[in-house]
């Protein structure tokens, strides 16, 4: 393996070792991160970099949709899998319209997401020291 490829073989063997919870931590921690790239391709005029960021960031909640699971999660799950659709179908207006205050809507909703879970996951962290 060479290099430069190698924080991708890194980042691949944190994922494949991680807990699932932590995973959707990464994925909601990686969807603000691309919420913010598009933010400054945006007002930069870079649209390729939009397209891209934008893209990824759909491609993060479609993992995220995918990763419910309706049967044991419930309603809370059904939940959820809304606000991502609802999430993706902002991002689509973002896209056509070039729509900070969109935008801003999601990244606001994305960033409490991502600090719900890592709140979340630290609690699960402390509760199992504990035992």
């Amino acid at each position: 393996m060479t290099t430069r490829y190698a924080p991708d073989a890194y980042q691949q063997m944190q994922v494949l070792s991680s807990d699932p919870r932590m995973l959707v931590l990464l994925l909601c921690q990686a969807l603000v991160r691309n919420l913010l790239r598009a933010r400054r391709a945006i007002e930069s005029g870079d649209y390729e970099e939009k397209s891209l960021a934008l893209t990824q960031a759909s491609d993060i909640l479609d993992e995220l949709i995918c990763s419910l699971r309706v049967d044991v999660g419930g309603e809370l799950a059904q939940n959820l899998c809304a606000l991502y659709a609802h999430l993706q179908a902002q991002l689509v207006e973002v896209d056509l319209r070039d729509d900070l205050d969109r935008l801003g809507y999601v990244d606001s909703i994305a960033g409490k997401l991502a600090n719900a879970w890592e709140e979340a996951l630290q609690r699960c962290q402390h509760q199992a020291q504990a035992a």
